[in-house]
This record gives C-alpha cells, structure tokens and sequence, in this order.
C-alpha cells in the first residue's frame, strides 16, 4: 500500500519519495544527513529542539519564525543587532543563535557553539562540515523552488538527525527526550520537490542575469551578495526612494517591520531597540521577480 503520510515505522526516513529526496540533497549539498519536513517552519522548530534548551540568539530582521521557532521549543530569544551586511554586530553570549540568510546573503557565522542556519531565502548556501550547525531551507509556494509547501533541514550529526526525525515523526517515533509534532513532508510533495530540485541551479543563473540587468537598467550600486534571492532587495536613500519605487515595476519600499515590533512579541520584549537594523529596514526597496514573470 502506499505510504501517503511519507513515513515508515522504526525508520530515520520517509516513504521511497521522501527517501530518493533526502539522499539527493545529501548528494547535491555534500552532508550526510538531510530530513524532509512540511514547511521550513516546521525544520526551524525541530532544530531549536535538537540544539538544547538554553537562550537563542536572534535577530530582529527577519520573518516572524525565525524567533516564532524558539519559543515553541521552550526557548527564550535574546534580540541581538547586526550589521549592514545582516550578520551579527557582536558575538551573542548565548550558546545558539538563529541565522538569517537574507535576501541570497551568505551571511557569516557567529562565534557560538550552535547557529541555525535559516536559509530559506538562500537555497544555495553551502553546509560546512560542523556536527553542531543545522541548515534548513524553504520550499514554499513563493520561493525559488516549491512544492506548495515543504522545506527541508541538513545537518552533519546523526544524533541531531534522529532528533528532527524524532520531532517531525511523533506519531511512529517516540523517545523519552522529544514530544514530537507531525511535520511530516508527504509522498506527494515529495514527488514535486524532487522534480522542483532538478531545476533550482537553472532558476537562480535565471535570476542572477535579471538582477544584473536590473541593476544596470537602474543604475543600482551592485550588491554582490545577492546570488540566489527570492526576493530582491537593495538599500535607497528615502530622498530618491519614492522615485526608484514608482520606476520599478513589482518594488515596494520597506520589508519586515523588525519582530519585537509585531503585537505578540510588543508586550513580552518591551524596551527592545536594535538601531541598525531599524535603520537597514527603512532603507531597503524590495522587488518582486514575479512582476517580471521569473
């Protein structure tokens, strides 16, 4: 009978699709161990999991679950701010931090034990060989490559492997250390995935060629960090803001206002000011390239 929920009973694996699509991101990116969730949310919080139980550092900038994932493992985040680049502006003193990937930044590692890697908007960042780090990537409807929903998280460490696997798969894996929820990618989207994944290198030469032609088109400072967006973004004076946005088919100025600003976190992080990245938020133009059928 197929396995439509993807998993099978005792296994660290999946169904036959989800497994062909972990051994081929184990393949395309070089790490011993890839699990298949059902969103990259989902990887996040599995990874918050498997890095212990102690404060996280964050950063402000970002979609909400990057600190959202935390809190679900019983976790406290501790804002951090960053530099101009999107990485830490000092080291954190707590033992893991989630790492945004903004905007195809590779952004660099900080000096604690445990990073999160959130790749979700930079599929091709590379894992480096680390038993301490998670890398996890989206597959969601409007990135790069899809399967409506989905992601999936890399790491080097079996025992970390087991734990993802353990917090994706609660209904046929249980351990006395992980309450697991049902994050489990099913056999379907894993057939789409795998199909999406064949493509992911083609897409992002596609949009590395757009952006270079928008740039030049524009006459926007080259930002030689952006290799593998889903959205593109660059910083604008707000003097010629409004200007550049009304020339640029598919851009609206600003992204995310920093999290400790939305109604959840408001209350619980009151007093909470992170100055650069307030002021690197209020100079970004993001552009869609949907607008331009990409």
């Amino acid at each position: 009978m197929p396995e439509y929920s993807g998993y099978r009973v005792g296994k660290a694996t999946g169904g036959a699709e989800c497994e062909a699509f972990e051994r081929e991101l184990e393949a395309y990116y070089s790490v011993p161990y890839a699990r298949v969730f059902n969103s990259a949310t989902s990887a996040l919080h599995a990874a918050c999991v498997a890095t212990g139980k102690a404060p996280v550092a964050v950063t402000p900038l970002s979609m909400s679950a990057s600190v959202s994932c935390v809190l679900h493992a019983n976790r406290s985040p501790i804002f951090h701010d960053i530099r101009d680049d999107y990485s830490y502006a000092s080291t954190p003193n707590e033992g893991t931090a989630v790492l945004p990937h903004l905007f195809g930044h590779h952004v660099a590692r900080p000096n604690v034990r445990h990073v999160i890697h959130d790749c979700a908007q930079s599929p091709s960042v590379m894992p480096v060989a680390n038993e301490d780090d998670i890398w996890v990537y989206s597959l969601n409807q409007h990135k790069v490559i899809t399967c409506g929903e989905g992601g999936y998280a890399l790491t080097y460490s079996k025992d970390v492997a087991d734990i993802l696997h353990a917090v994706r798969n609660h209904g046929e894996c249980f351990t006395e250390d992980v309450l697991g929820w049902n994050y489990r990618m099913t056999e379907l989207e894993a057939v789409v995935a795998r199909e999406q994944f064949r493509e992911l290198d083609d897409r992002l030469e596609v949009r590395r060629v757009w952006a270079d032609c928008l740039r030049k088109e524009h006459d926007l400072a080259e930002d030689v960090g952006n290799v593998d967006f889903f959205l593109y973004a660059f910083k604008c004076s707000n003097a010629i803001r409004h200007q550049v946005v009304s020339e640029i088919p598919g851009a609206r100025a600003g992204y995310h206002t920093p999290i400790y600003k939305l109604p959840y976190f408001a209350k619980r992080y009151a007093g909470v000011v992170c100055p650069n990245a307030e002021k690197i938020e209020s100079e970004l133009v993001i552009v869609n390239p949907e607008a331009y059928g990409i």
